[in-house]
């Protein structure tokens, strides 16, 4: 059976137009246009064979500055919103984009948001790079590939790693979270036990559909293995940021509060992963064809990743847009799906990982309203440098 042995949980997709030199992007939030910037420059990066950053890392920082950037402009009517955001954003993906080239690319973006002669461009430029310091040194951060000694529990049903590849995310599980009080703070139920009349009709309808698998249901399953669900969700987030007509500063609390519930969803999925070490469907039955380009991932399957990370950005985008709420919720639904479909995940997988994901963005956007982010960036930003 293929596995991925991928430094990443998703592999990275390039789907979003460039926004530079198109007369739309004069008219944008500056948040939405450097992040609709971020594919631009992984595609750079891939293009010099140079690892990019992991994006589930990349966008929350890129966003929660851009929200600090907005928050502290609003103090400074000296300083123009526009600079201070487009200077942060410039600042955190220089930190994360380390290809010299791509840097270059960068720092051309940022002379187009504030040219040399405009007014307080210097102060703006140095307000925008202390809160990026700022956000880099005091965030969360997560680890996919830390070194991990641990011993991996055997038994029936039980999860089993690639011969001589160390579990990948282990570290993931220990994480602290943004808005979490726990990392297994929302920890679903226990899957259902292996052996069992609930998981063996489970077990036979992955079998099932890696049988009569059709087209379409192939095209869903690659489409997803092929894209970072970071990129194509936070692409969705843009459009309709830009077709409600947000304001520099509504957009950049949707993109925060997005990005940030993401994350903290994806820590929750993996402690449960590595809670309960269930095995994947094609360890459990051999015979099983995953779909043509999927690959297995190098981690247990309960609950799926992909439908963590899909019931996140879905309740935060129905949240934020409830009369797109049914757009958002079919994207989901076909995400989760797609890992079916592919044969690499149960439906309880899919079900209890949107699930999972959907509470701890209700959560997220709940703290969110009570402060809980505006209060940090305030934390961090009355320290001394």
């Amino acid at each position: 059976m293929p596995f991925s042995t991928a430094l990443l949980i998703f592999p990275l997709v390039f789907a979003s137009p460039d926004p530079r030199g198109s007369a739309a992007a004069d008219t944008m939030p500056t948040s939405v246009r450097w992040n609709r910037l971020v594919p631009k420059f992984v595609g750079e990066a891939a293009a010099r064979k140079a690892r990019p950053p992991m994006l589930f890392r990349v966008y929350p920082l890129l966003s929660v500055a851009q929200y600090a950037a907005v928050k502290s402009a609003r103090g400074n009517r000296s300083l123009s919103t526009k600079a201070v955001v487009a200077s942060a954003s410039a600042a955190i993906l220089t930190e994360l984009f380390t290809d010299s080239a791509v840097r270059a690319s960068i720092a051309r973006e940022l002379a187009r948001d504030i040219g040399p002669t405009q007014s307080g461009s210097s102060a703006a430029k140095r307000l925008g790079e202390r809160i990026a310091r700022q956000i880099i040194t005091s965030a969360p951060t997560i680890n996919l590939v830390a070194p991990w000694s641990g011993t991996i529990p055997t038994g029936p049903g039980m999860w089993y790693s690639a011969p001589g590849v160390p579990p990948i995310g282990v570290t993931i599980a220990q994480s602290r979270g943004w808005f979490l009080d726990s990392v297994s703070q929302f920890r679903p139920a226990p899957p259902p036990v292996f052996g069992s009349p609930e998981f063996q009709a489970s077990l036979e309808e992955v079998r099932r559909v890696t049988r009569e698998r059709t087209r379409e249901q192939t095209s869903i399953a690659r489409r997803w293995n092929e894209s970072d669900p970071m990129a194509v969700w936070n692409d969705t987030a843009s459009a309709a940021i830009r077709r409600h007509r947000m304001s520099d500063a509504d957009a950049a609390r949707v993109l925060a509060v997005l990005n940030v519930a993401a994350m903290d969803a994806i820590i929750s999925c993996f402690e449960a992963k590595y809670h309960y070490w269930t095995i994947r469907p094609s360890q459990t039955d051999t015979t099983l064809v995953l779909a043509d380009s999927v690959s297995l991932p190098n981690f247990p399957s309960y609950p799926s990743g992909h439908a963590c990370s899909a019931g996140a950005f879905d309740a935060v985008l129905g949240h934020f847009f409830p009369q797109d709420r049914a757009q958002f919720t079919r994207i989901a639904e076909e995400q989760a799906m797609s890992r079916l479909y592919g044969g690499v995940h149960y439906r309880f997988d899919n079900d209890k990982g949107l699930e999972l994901g959907r509470v701890v963005a209700r959560y997220a956007v709940d703290r969110e309203r009570n402060g809980a982010l505006r209060k940090w960036i305030d934390a961090i930003g009355s320290r001394k440098p």
